[in-house]
């Protein structure tokens, strides 16, 4: 009985004619069609999950109309639909097929079977092939009725392609012609382009060989027995696993990344320009880095400038004993990469391999695909074929290791690195808010020159910083107000700003800002940034209530609100941590840059270079008094311009208090500016650190809240007063200001 129930579908050619090189008729090609049947079988690999991970299958999967490129087949879906993944294979013995080779992780596999008609019987893979795209099966027992093919690889063509495929729910065999057109490389690379998958038969259906490989060499070397191909048996694959799977181990390490809490303060509006990443405030990060040499680690891992700012200690796990400490050394500037230091050597560096990618392609490697689980690093080697590549980021050719979505490491079969799984580096990180970490399997050729000498490949501006310093941001100096549909009219700059939906209007102009100095005012449009070496100019994009307390901010809900929640509020004034302002900072200091501004309807171009600006409320000194219960902040520009506040008006912001505290228990709120300790003016935290340290039993504190302002005497001995006696004070603190005619007025 023969294996289909398949529909048998022919190549329509062209009209018969006469001769020996008359095109087939219908008959014919069902002729050979159904003398190749009998030789087709079903493959059948029940798939599992493993550990609770889905299975993958790097080798199965199609190139995409629509797209272009190789999509793996979802095969997790297979199980949850409780049917096996299947490929059509070639009898080429009583107990021997081919198929093409799925790749699939042995651990994901449960069960090979080869279908035969109703005819169900076990197999296992006992050869993979290195330059054609299959696998070997041995079968447990003969199939009935099946016919193994017989190959005459004398036979001259022209020929046709034999191939089977489930099309539309039914397993069907078509023939066609299989090409022999001959195609050359620019590196003079010469190949066959042919239908892969496919039994090669002549005209009279005598089959002359079995092509896996969708390129073939344009001699007559590919027509050969699949017995005599180049192949790896089962025990020489386990063996290329093991070796590789030795060198991963020693090379792809566990790295810690340990950070510094990010500041947090009441500044810092949740609806800044980035709308907060929680994964860039955690407090350490696990990744994978790669020992390139008995001293240096190339570590995997795209950290933006504000995150790596923050980087205080990185420990690399090796494969046995404790960790070792490793210092910051580069950011690469175009790769997601940090390069450490590690403070003693380690055995066994990646042997590198650095020429080019493509000489990968149709050749039989091994993959490694490496996980952190927690404070465990787990790893998976295979082996693996690249069957694609594609062309990206400046030109440079990258595998298109498909139906894979685990970062994959690709080794030759000598255990050197040849790529591994890399994110491109974004110009700037703050114009991408909204896109995920994507890493592309890289070759090293590309990463080679960054590795041996980081210093010329290093972005000067991704690096640790202090605690003082790692809010610090560059500025232009200017406010802005997003624009609308009838602010981009009035300001006539509809044509300019699609009707309002970029750019910005500038509000204000700080006094001897880099915009001030370029002639900048109030009532310009800022349109976009044009940076060398950034080929899209920049545009300005400001949503509008990313700036400031959304709908404004009230004291008088302020006043009533628990204590608790005190702190968690963002502050009456548009952070300075700014969509622009960011972006600035992460060009880098010293950036040569234009900025596009318009101005009653014409175009102004203005060039700048980025310097830092003066200190935010984010990055402002502070001083936290354990005694008082309170942190307060240095007045800074944005501050002081938000409360009408005079270069020289003395005070300190409260930025904080604690809750159950003395300054707490008097009423004293966070933003709101002690002027006075004890009657003295304080200019900055250091001078009022110095007035609480000489200021006595009894702190007299004037405190000025937007244009009012009272007295507060605070009790510095003894414990903070609570209870319904405190709680009425404090609330009668609050309702009961006096004006600020006077600092300390009463």
């Amino acid at each position: 009985m023969s294996l289909l129930t398949l529909l048998v579908a022919t190549t329509m050619l062209s009209a018969p004619e006469s001769g020996d090189d008359a095109p087939l008729t219908p008959a014919e090609q069902s002729a050979i069609v159904e003398k190749i049947i009998p030789s087709i079988v079903r493959v059948e690999c029940t798939l599992q999950y493993d550990k609770g991970e889905a299975p993958e299958a790097m080798g199965v999967g199609e190139r995409c109309p629509n797209c272009g490129s190789y999509h793996g087949q979802e095969v997790e879906s297979l199980i949850q639909q409780e049917r096996p993944l299947e490929m059509a294979g070639f009898l080429i013995g009583p107990t021997r097929a081919v198929c093409p080779d799925p790749q699939v992780h042995p651990r994901f596999v449960k069960e090979i079977v080869v279908r035969f008609g109703d005819q169900r019987v076990g197999a296992r893979p006992v050869g993979f092939c290195d330059a054609q795209n299959a696998v070997f099966l041995e079968l447990s027992k003969p199939l009935e009725d099946a016919v193994a093919l017989s190959f005459d690889v004398g036979r001259d063509g022209p020929y046709l392609a034999v191939t089977c495929a489930r099309t539309n729910g039914a397993w069907t065999a078509s023939v066609q012609p299989f090409s022999k057109g001959i195609s050359i490389t620019e590196d003079h690379d010469r190949f066959c382009a042919a239908t892969a998958n496919a039994v090669v038969v002549d005209k009279k259906g005598t089959p002359v060989t079995l092509c896996m490989n969708p390129r073939l060499p344009v001699d007559d070397s590919w027509k050969a027995v699949p017995d005599t191909w180049k192949s790896l048996s089962a025990q020489d694959r386990a063996a290329l696993v093991q070796k590789t799977e030795a060198a991963a181990n020693q090379c792809l390490l566990h790295v810690l990344l340990r950070l510094r809490s990010p500041k947090t303060s009441g500044g810092s509006s949740p609806w800044s320009y980035r709308y907060g990443r929680d994964d860039e405030d955690s407090p350490e990060r696990r990744v994978v880095g790669v020992l390139v040499d008995r001293e240096t680690v190339l570590i995997l891992a795209s950290l933006s400038p504000r995150v790596t700012a923050r980087l205080q200690r990185i420990q690399v796990y090796p494969p046995q004993g404790e960790p070792i400490g490793a210092r910051f050394s580069h950011t690469l500037k175009e790769y997601g990469c940090l390069i450490a230091k590690l403070e003693r050597p380690l055995d066994g560096p990646a042997v590198l391999r650095t020429d080019a990618i493509l000489k990968a392609r149709d050749t039989l490697l091994a993959s490694a695909a490496v996980v952190i689980r927690g404070e465990k690093r787990v790893i998976y080697c295979d082996h693996c074929r690249v069957p694609a590549f594609d062309v990206g980021w400046k030109g440079q050719v990258f595998p298109e290791m498909r139906g894979s979505s685990s970062p994959v490491f690709i080794f030759d079969r000598e255990a050197r690195l040849w790529a591994l799984p890399v994110s491109r580096r974004p110009k700037l990180s703050v114009r991408d808010e909204w896109s995920s970490e994507y890493s592309m399997t890289t070759a090293l050729v590309y990463l080679a020159d960054a590795i041996k000498d980081p210093g010329r490949h290093c972005d000067p501006n991704n690096v640790p910083q202090s605690e003082e310093d790692e809010n610090r941001l560059a500025w232009l100096g200017v406010e802005l107000q997003a624009l609308d549909a009838d602010l981009a009219r009035i300001n006539k700059v509809s044509d300019l700003t699609r009707d309002g939906q970029a750019g910005a209007l500038v509000a204000h102009v700080y006094p001897d800002s880099p915009a001030a100095k370029a002639g900048i005012e109030a009532g310009f449009v800022l349109l976009r940034l044009h940076v060398p070496g950034h080929p899209k100019p920049l545009e300005i994009q400001l949503d509008h209530e990313r700036y400031g307390f959304m709908g404004g901010f009230s004291w008088e809900e302020f006043e009533n609100m628990p204590a608790e929640y005190l702190s968690q509020l963002p502050a009456p004034w548009p952070s300075a941590d700014n969509t622009l302002n960011r972006t600035l900072t992460e060009l880098g200091e010293g950036q040569q840059f234009s900025a596009e501004f318009a101005r009653n309807g014409e175009v102004v171009m203005k060039d700048f270079e980025v310097v830092m600006g003066p200190r935010t409320f984010e990055s402002a000194s502070r001083y936290k008094s354990d005694a008082l219960g309170l942190t307060v902040r240095n007045v800074t520009y944005e501050v002081r311009r938000h409360l009408q506040l005079g270069s020289d008006d003395p005070g300190v912001i409260v930025s904080k208090t604690e809750q159950g505290g003395k300054a707490a228990v008097a009423g004293i709120l966070p933003y709101e500016i002690i002027t006075h300790v004890n009657a003295k003016p304080v200019a900055d935290v250091k001078e009022f650190e110095a007035s609480l340290l000489g200021g006595g039993d009894d702190l007299r504190l004037s405190v000025k809240r937007m244009t009012k302002g009272r007295e507060v005497k605070v009790r510095m001995t003894g414990p903070a007063e609570t209870g319904p006696a405190s709680a009425l004070r404090q609330r009668l603190g609050r309702l009961w200001p006096t004006t600020a005619s006077r600092p300390g007025g009463e």
